[in-house]
């Protein structure tokens, strides 16, 4: 058995700045392309598997749509749920 053992130095504790941590990591209009991207296609799978499902176009095609509205009823549910708990960012440097 080896008796070298390491010796850990512990970790010096950083102050964290919380301004950095609420920034966000994508651009607002970045954001609402991934999310027009992923509803349409997310609409679109869900329309083709209740059209090759029961062959109701009419059905399919609605319930498509009311997936694709319910990501982004999602998407802005969780940012006004988010500026509830948070408040608007102040975005003006002092």
């Amino acid at each position: 058995m080896s008796n070298n053992k390491k010796k850990t130095e512990p970790k010096k504790n950083e102050p964290v700045n919380y301004d950095e941590l609420r920034k966000p990591w994508i651009q607002k209009r970045t954001g609402y392309i991934v999310i027009a991207v992923v509803s349409i296609a997310l609409g679109a799978l869900t329309a083709a598997q209740i059209i090759m499902g029961s062959g109701d176009w009419g059905r399919g095609i609605l319930w498509g749509v009311i997936f694709a509205a319910m990501v982004w009823l999602v998407f802005f549910g969780m940012a006004w749920f988010q500026t509830m708990l948070r408040g608007k960012p102040n975005d003006t440097q002092k």
